[in-house]
This record gives structure tokens, C-alpha cells and sequence, in this order.
């Protein structure tokens, strides 16, 4: 019985497939995260993607609601203030916090977070009548020693005098 005996080369180049294979698995892996991680950079450079602020009317009376609707890139927690501005005289109507996701580095979806407060008489006594500004500021976290610009929204409204 003759045993065939494979030549070094023979051997080398039978084992070299298998390492081709692992070469190759290793770069597309490697080639998946550079491509993961890129995106996920843009994501922590805009972290707020829209801000939405909406009035049913401008002329600011009690009981009205507005409307606030954020979208995010859900990498970080995303802060959102809605206040009224009349001159100098501010103040805060109402707060949400969009929460990331829980894996913001591979987690590619967007997240949104909406909030609908009502204008009370209580809130409306605190400002005089005439114009106003009712302003929406979504503001991120800071990510690689950048902190990105808020993002704001802004309508001009008039508060009405109580009664009417």
C-alpha cells in the first residue's frame, strides 16, 4: 500500500484557502464597523434631525394647547424647552427629554418625542397683553468635546388679556 506524500507547497497552499477565507471575513467584518461607525459620527454631530412648534392660533388665550414634536438621532438624550418670551420677562411653559437608544453606537433608528401643554390663566397672568414669542430649544449632549448648537424654533404670538 503506497501512501502519497503532499510536497510542502501542496501543504501550504491548502492551508492558505482556509486563511484567505479568514483574511477576507476579517476585512468585511472590519469594512461593516468603519461603515457603522461613520454613520454613527453623523449621528452624534446632528443629534436633533427636526424641531416642530406648532399654535392652533397666535393670539395666546387660556386653554389652548401647542404643539412640540422632536426628532433625534437617539445617540444621546435630546432636552427640549418650550417657553413664552414677552421683552425681558421669560418663562418656561414646559420640558421633555427624548431618551436615547439603548445602544446609541449600532442602534441606527431615529427617536421622537412630542409634547402638547395647554396655556392656563394662571400662566397667561404672569405677562402682560400684546406681542410675544413662544420659543421651542431642543438641545443635545456633548459628544467628542463638541457640544452641538441648540436647535430653535420660534413663533410670534400675542397674548390676549384674560376674558377675552
Amino acid at each position: 500500500m503506497t501512501t502519497a506524500k503532499l510536497s510542502f507547497s501542496e501543504r501550504a497552499s491548502k492551508g492558505s484557502r482556509v486563511l484567505r477565507v479568514v483574511q477576507r471575513v476579517i476585512i468585511i467584518v472590519a469594512l461593516l464597523h468603519v461603515a457603522i461607525g461613520v454613520w454613527s459620527a453623523y449621528r452624534a454631530w446632528v443629534q436633533v434631525r427636526s424641531l416642530d412648534l406648532k399654535v392652533m392660533s397666535p393670539a395666546l388665550s387660556a386653554g389652548m394647547p401647542t404643539y412640540v414634536h422632536v426628532v433625534t438621532s437617539g445617540r444621546t438624550p435630546v432636552d427640549v424647552r418650550l417657553e413664552l418670551i414677552q421683552g425681558s420677562h421669560s418663562v418656561m411653559l414646559a420640558t421633555l427629554r427624548v431618551a436615547p437608544s439603548r445602544d446609541g453606537f449600532y442602534d441606527p433608528r431615529t427617536r421622537q418625542g412630542s409634547m402638547m401643554p395647554s396655556f392656563t390663566t394662571a400662566f397667561l397672568a404672569q405677562f402682560q397683553p400684546g406681542p410675544a414669542l413662544l420659543r421651542a430649544t431642543a438641545i443635545g449632549r456633548p459628544q467628542w468635546l463638541r457640544t452641538p448648537p441648540p436647535v430653535v424654533q420660534e413663533l410670534p404670538v400675542v397674548v390676549r388679556p384674560p376674558g377675552n
